[in-house]
Order: structure tokens, then C-alpha cells, then sequence
């Protein structure tokens, strides 16, 4: 039996991309590194700290001190996380 595919677009495979999440967007000084697992044009999921508090709404930058991506947590499972990118570009 096959599994319905839920987003509209398929993930690209990316992995082991090293990506900041920036928790502070006012000063943009509170970054905390993560892995890319996949990513497309509209969100990724990402391995995260199982520690760390995240916001619904943060910053993703993919490469460091670059002008972090707005996007929303939609999803987490421990140390696992899927993003929705808010603004396009």
C-alpha cells in the first residue's frame, strides 16, 4: 500500500547541512546551530537540540551570519523539527 503524500512539494535530499536558528530576531545575536535533513522550497525538517526551546515563529539562516529566513515551526518530535518558510526569496 502506498502512502499519501501530504505537503504539495517533494523535499530535496540534503544531508548533514549545517543551518542556524536565530531564536532572537531583534539583535539576531541568539543563533543555535542545527542539521538540514531535507529542505525545499517551502520549509525543511531540521535535527535540533533536545534541549532547546523554540519559538512557533524564528529565523533559519543556511549559512552563518547570512540574514536569517522567516519561518514557523509546524512539527516536533524530540530532537526532530519541520519548518514552514514564512517569506519567499
Amino acid at each position: 500500500m502506498r502512502v499519501k503524500q501530504k505537503r504539495a512539494i517533494r523535499r530535496m535530499r540534503r544531508r548533514h547541512q549545517r543551518a542556524w536558528l536565530v531564536l532572537d530576531q531583534v539583535d539576531g545575536r541568539s543563533r543555535s546551530e542545527c542539521e538540514v535533513m531535507d529542505i525545499s522550497s517551502d520549509g525543511a525538517r531540521l535535527v535540533i537540540a533536545s534541549s532547546l526551546s523554540v519559538p512557533k515563529r524564528f529565523g533559519v539562516a543556511l549559512v552563518p551570519n547570512a540574514t536569517p529566513k522567516e519561518c514557523e515551526r509546524v512539527w516536533r518530535n524530540g530532537e526532530m523539527m519541520g519548518i514552514r518558510f514564512t517569506e519567499q526569496g
